[in-house]
């Protein structure tokens, strides 16, 4: 029970970090928004089946999310309809995991412009405004890897829970690489939301409508613009 309460003390306290640290990021350096004034026009960024990628994968995450926070707070194991709903949502989050690789691992390769990128943290520190990005910029890109990384890794020691064929030592090291790595996925996805919301205002309506402004493709993903611009 010890280890349960200090896990969920340190669970809790990096959640709080890390959302009053988003909120502390907006009020110090506002929102990234185009200058100018977006024009009617707009151009595709992402389709149909991208979208149905991204809402597949995030909703499984968030009911494997909130149930293993539901544990947490609990500090015992899951059980019941939420245990049903862990167990049920970790084969639709490794099929979105692996759509999500094989729809996006092209766009997520990285180039020589994204150091240029991560050096000014995309802008979001009030300088280097308007860093060069691709489709997907540099923080897009180690968000991607990361997720796909340590989502295989949650769903690969939630498996060797489910089928416990280890000693107890080996056990226990599935288990902890399995809440550890769970956290620190959330936390990262949290911060992911953050600067697709409130840090970088318009970027929800793209995932609704697939489409965005020049204007906004121009001063959130220039080389990307560029490409199509010259396609023009």
């Amino acid at each position: 029970m010890e280890e349960y309460l200090t896990f969920r003390n340190i669970a809790f306290a990096g959640m709080a970090a890390t959302i009053v640290g988003s909120l502390g990021h907006r009020i110090l350096f506002g929102a990234n928004r185009p200058n100018s004034k977006p024009s009617k026009n707009t151009v595709r960024r992402f389709g149909i089946w991208e979208r149905l990628v991204h809402f597949l994968t995030m909703s499984a995450f968030l009911c494997l999310a909130i149930s293993g926070f539901i544990e947490v707070a609990e500090s015992e194991r899951l059980s019941g309809l939420t245990g049903i709903l862990h167990v049920s949502m970790a084969p639709v989050l490794a099929i979105g995991l692996f759509l999500m690789l094989a729809t996006w691992g092209k766009d997520g390769r990285f180039a020589a412009y994204d150091l240029k990128w991560s050096m000014v943290m995309g802008g979001g520190l009030g300088f280097g405004k308007h860093p060069p990005a691709g489709r997907f910029n540099a923080g897009q890109k180690a968000y991607l890897w990361a997720a796909v990384l340590l989502g295989l890794v949650c769903l690969a020691s939630g498996l060797g829970r489910m089928y416990p064929v280890l000693g107890p030592l080996g056990q226990d090291i599935v288990y902890q690489t399995h809440r550890w790595t769970a956290l620190t996925l959330v936390m990262a996805t949290v911060i992911h939301l953050y600067l697709r919301t409130l840090a970088n205002p318009g970027t929800v309506g793209v995932l609704l409508t697939g489409r965005v402004s020049p204007e906004w493709a121009e001063a959130h993903h220039p080389v990307w613009w560029d490409e199509i611009d010259k396609r023009k």
